[in-house]
Parts: C-alpha cells; sequence; structure tokens
C-alpha cells in the first residue's frame, strides 16, 4: 500500500472534493498534455522523419524500477497476468507469471496506448496497450480455475450511465462506452461459455461469484480528458472511491443477473470505516 501510494504521488485519500475541482481537472489535463506529468511521461521531442509516440515513459521507468520487487513479482505467491496487443496481427498478447517471467517491458508495452505511448518489443512482437483488444485479462483464470470462483473485474470505464446533456458529456460517454463494452460483453461471453463446461462436466453453474467494478468519474473529473488528469486531489479522490466501491462489493448484499454482479456504488451508500469508528 505504500508503494501504491507513492507511486500515484499522494500520502492519503481525499474525502471532500474542491467546489472548483472540475475546473482544475481540465487544467490539469491540459497541462499534462502539454507539459506531461513529472513523475510518469514527458513530451517527446517530435521529429519529421520516425514518429515514435507524443510522450516518453522515462519517468515512469525510474519509478517501477524503484518501487517493484520483480523477484517477488515472479516468485509464485501472486499470479500476475498482463495483456498487450500484438501491432502487426492485432491478437491480444497476455504474459502470465505461471508461465512467463514478466519484466519491466512487459508492464510498459501494457501501457503503450498510442499515439500517446510508445509500443514496445519483445522477442519478435511490437505490443501496446491491452486495452486495444482487451481490457481486463480475465481469461486465463476463467478457464483454468475448476473449484468455485470469487471473481473481482476492475473496469477503468463504465458502461452504463446517465444521458450525455453536453458535448463534453457525450465525447466522455462515447469512450466509456468504448471500452466499457468490451470489457462487459466478454465477461458475459466467458460466463457463458464456463456455464457450458460446468454443465457438461456436471457440476453446479450457481457457485461462482463474479462481480464487475467500473469506476464512475462524476462531476469533478473533465470528462473525455480525466486519463489525463493527473492532478493529486484527483488521484487522491480516485484512491477512496476505489477503496468505497470494493467494501460495496466484498461486503453488500447485491444481486446479479446471469451470473454477474454489477457494483454500481452509489454516493453515500457505503459509509467510511474510519467516519463509522
Amino acid at each position: 500500500m505504500p508503494r501504491l501510494l507513492e507511486f500515484w504521488g499522494i500520502a492519503a485519500e481525499a474525502s471532500v472534493a474542491s467546489p472548483f475541482a472540475h475546473f482544475e481537472g481540465w487544467v490539469s489535463a491540459l497541462r499534462a498534455h502539454v507539459v506531461g506529468d513529472m513523475a510518469h511521461f514527458y513530451p517527446r521531442f517530435p521529429s519529421p522523419l520516425l514518429f515514435h509516440s507524443l510522450y516518453d515513459l522515462a519517468p515512469m521507468r525510474r519509478r517501477l524500477s524503484g518501487l517493484i520487487d520483480f523477484a517477488r513479482l515472479n516468485g509464485g505467491e501472486t499470479r500476475l497476468s498482463v495483456a498487450t496487443t500484438d501491432l502487426r496481427s492485432g491478437d491480444p498478447v497476455i504474459f502470465d507469471t505461471a508461465c512467463d517471467r514478466i519484466e519491466l517491458d512487459h508492464l510498459l508495452a501494457s501501457c503503450g496506448f498510442l499515439p500517446e505511448f510508445a509500443p514496445v518489443t519483445i522477442g519478435t512482437r511490437t505490443l501496446g496497450d491491452g486495452g486495444l483488444s482487451l481490457n481486463a485479462p480475465f481469461d486465463p483464470i476463467m478457464q483454468e480455475c475448476l473449484a468455485p470462483l470469487r471473481l473481482f473485474v476492475l473496469d477503468l470505464y463504465a458502461r452504463d450511465d446517465r444521458l450525455p446533456s453536453s458535448l463534453e458529456a457525450a465525447l466522455e460517454r462515447k469512450n466509456d462506452l468504448l471500452f466499457g463494452n468490451q470489457t462487459y460483453l466478454r465477461l458475459k461471453d466467458k460466463i457463458s461459455i464456463r456455464h457450458l463446461q460446468r454443465q457438461r462436466d456436471g457440476t453446479s453453474r450457481g457457485d461462482d461469484e463474479i462481480s464487475l467494478l467500473s469506476y464512475r468519474a462524476g462531476a469533478d473529473e473533465p470528462g473525455p480528458e480525466k486519463s489525463f488528469n493527473f492532478s493529486r486531489a484527483a488521484l487522491s479522490r480516485r484512491w477512496r472511491t476505489g477503496r468505497l466501491d470494493m467494501e460495496a462489493a466484498l461486503y453488500g448484499a447485491l444481486g446479479g443477473r446471469d451470473g454477474l454482479r454489477i457494483i454500481r456504488r452509489e454516493a453515500g451508500t457505503v459509509t467510511d470505516e474510519r467516519e463509522r469508528r
């Protein structure tokens, strides 16, 4: 937890939003586009002959090198799957500590979202962001785990939300639908396949608990530019939102449909544990 907080450069989670949070979010996103973010990336000097990417992830490389214990990551204590996309074939490529050794290049390849961030060549393949083919690599778990499964899928984009009432909201909604639907529809297909396989094997189909949590930005974020909002106040609010969403998933009595629980926490429905004390 301390290393995650250090990675994002925040000390604590923010519980009260600034009345100017939306404006501050836009300023932060525009600043990131122009000068980058000191802890993660900076603009790349453009070349008229060879395009590489808009930004250089050298600060991210240094930061991850100092924070991640790769021996532990590959030691088998916790299994990790990282999704990338082969930019030539378009196929998803998953690296899994069950059979691969994951290094820093695999992580940087998984965030090579074109054209902002550069792809990474590993072996004979040039790889980019996993979100270009599959946003959440839950496939190995659902295919290989035969026992009753308790699975939490965390998505950064919510497929269901309010109708947009402005140009900003419409652009944000488009991005959320493009990525959120990808995860949701793939997950539903995998659940159906898993049910059929278990029925074929004579095992129960009702003992899985699969939950989908989606980040819901709210009015504080700068709409379609929320991915570039690196203000420490926004990062702190996201940290708190994620923790409260997971509390709802772990302890909330929420029903599901077709084997899938959609965690849609409304503001104020989960009380902060420290506030209860």
